[in-house]
């Protein structure tokens, strides 16, 4: 007789568990599995296996970034430094030429020496 009280009460405290069960106006109950995370809709969710960026250097109101994006923007990133680096050593080359010229064009003796300097 015990057992069966016992029983009956486990059986009405689960099921008022239950009855107490209730979802915000404009949501629906989810069942999850271990493991399983919920996001809201204005969030970004991260699986485990994301990588933490040092908090100071994201600002919150801006999120956060993946690493598959982070990884292209900073190929990106070393593709314009590349194209930067490149050209300033063609400014350095044209700065040089000119010199040149310029050196050329005042130390010449005729005018036929100068027009030879600048082509």
């Amino acid at each position: 007789m015990k057992t069966f009280v016992f029983f009956l009460i486990l059986t009405l405290a689960s099921m008022g568990a239950w009855a107490d069960f209730t979802c915000t106006d404009g949501t629906q109950e989810a069942c999850l599995a271990d493991g399983d995370s919920v996001c809201p809709m204005t969030a970004k969710c991260v699986d485990d296996a994301a990588v933490c960026l040092d908090p100071a250097s994201c600002e919150s109101a801006r999120g956060f970034i993946c690493g598959s994006e982070y990884d292209a923007v900073l190929g990106d990133y070393e593709k314009v430094v590349g194209q930067y680096n490149q050209l300033i050593s063609e400014n350095v080359e044209l700065r040089e030429v000119r010199l040149e010229q310029k050196n050329c064009v005042i130390n010449a003796q005729s005018l036929k020496e100068a027009i030879r300097c600048v082509r």
